[in-house]
C-alpha cells in the first residue's frame, strides 16, 4: 500500500483511527488485495499463488552446517525439559516451527464455534474465513524450514491446559470482547514475528542460506499479519482500539507463558517491555510496502 512508504509521522499506526472510509469499502479493497496476493482461493484445492510459494521453498537446497539429532528435536518438541539439550541453531528451529501452533489451534478452535453465527453472505465473513485459512499456510511455512535441518517433525503439538482455556474463552465472547482481544492477539504475533526475523538473523548470521531461507519465510508471515492487524482494527472503534492497546503486552506474556522456547532464545522483559512503543515503522521496509493496511 502507498501508506506505507509515506515518512514515518504520516503512516498510520497499529492505535491510530482507521481511515475515515466506509468500511465496505475498506473490506472490498482488501478483498481484492487478497485475490491478487493468493490467487485462486479455493477451500478445497488451495490458494493457487500460496501453493506455488510453498513449492518454489521446497526446492531451497540450503543446509544447517551442523549436527541435528532428530530424536532429541522431537522430544524437546513436546517435552520443554528437553530444550536444555538441544544446540542455540537446532533451538532457533524448535522456536520457529512451534511459532504458529497456539495460533493455529486457536483458529481451528474459534472457527468451529464462530462459524455458526456468521453470515456467510456478508463480506467481512467471507473474509475472515480466507483470513483463517492463510493461518494453515503459516503453520506449512515455518515447518517447511526443517528440511534444512534434515529433521521432521512428528506428530501434532498439544496445547496446554492454559492456552485451552483462554482459547475456549476467546470462542464463546461476545463480539464487542472477541475482535478486541484478537486484535491485541494479532498485533503480538506481528510483534513476535519480527523479532524472531532479527533472532534468526543473528543465529545464522555466518549460514547466509539457511538465514535467507528462514528470513524469507517469516516475511511472508509478517505481511499476512499486517494485513490481518488491519482488518481487526475495521472491527472495532476508538475504545476497541484503546482496550486492543492495554491487553497487548498481557496476551503477550500469555504466548511467551505457553511457547516458553522464546525465553529460552533470549525473550526476556527487555524484550518485552518495547512493545510499549512498538509499531509497524519498527517493521522491515519490504514487509510494510508489501501489506495491506489502512
Amino acid at each position: 500500500m502507498a501508506d506505507a512508504l509515506l515518512p514515518t509521522s504520516l503512516r498510520p499506526g497499529l492505535y491510530s483511527s482507521v481511515a475515515d472510509t466506509p468500511r465496505e469499502d475498506l473490506l472490498k479493497a482488501y478483498r481484492e488485495f487478497l485475490e491478487q496476493r493468493n490467487g485462486d482461493m479455493d477451500f478445497t484445492k488451495g490458494f493457487s499463488r500460496r501453493e506455488a510459494w510453498l513449492g518454489e521453498a521446497a526446492s531451497w537446497e540450503a543446509r544447517f552446517a551442523g549436527a541435528v539429532d532428530a530424536e532429541s528435536f522431537n522430544r524437546a518438541y513436546t517435552d520443554f525439559g528437553e530444550v536444555k539439550n538441544l544446540p542455540l541453531p537446532v533451538l532457533a528451529l524448535l522456536t520457529f516451527v512451534k511459532a504458529n501452533a497456539g495460533e493455529a489451534y486457536g483458529v481451528e478452535v474459534v472457527n468451529r464455534v464462530r462459524q455458526k453465527r456468521q453470515d456467510s453472505t456478508q463480506l467481512f465473513h467471507q473474509i475472515e474465513r480466507l483470513l483463517s485459512y492463510e493461518e494453515t499456510y503459516h503453520t506449512r511455512i515455518l515447518i517447511g524450514a526443517t528440511q534444512h535441518f534434515g529433521v521432521q517433525v512428528k506428530g501434532a503439538w498439544k496445547p496446554n491446559l492454559q492456552l485451552r482455556l483462554l482459547i475456549g474463552t476467546l470462542a464463546y465472547a461476545p463480539g464487542v470482547f472477541f475482535h478486541p482481544i484478537l486484535l491485541a492477539s494479532e498485533i503480538s504475533g506481528v510483534f513476535v514475528f519480527q523479532w524472531m526475523l532479527k533472532r534468526v538473523g543473528e543465529i545464522f548470521r555466518d549460514q547466509p542460506a539457511v538465514r535467507e531461507s528462514m528470513e524469507q519465510r517469516l516475511t511472508e508471515i509478517l505481511v499476512d499479519e499486517v494485513g490481518h492487524v488491519a482488518f481487526n482494527r475495521m472491527a472495532v472503534g476508538a475504545r476497541g482500539l484503546a482496550a486492543a492497546r492495554s491487553m497487548a503486552p498481557g496476551v503477550m506474556r500469555g504466548v511467551i507463558g505457553t511457547t516458553p522456547e522464546y525465553r529460552a532464545l533470549g525473550f526476556d522483559e527487555n524484550v518485552l517491555k518495547e512493545m510499549e512503543r512498538f509499531d509497524l515503522h519498527h517493521l522491515p521496509e519490504e514487509v510494510r510496502r508489501r501489506s495491506y493496511f489502512v
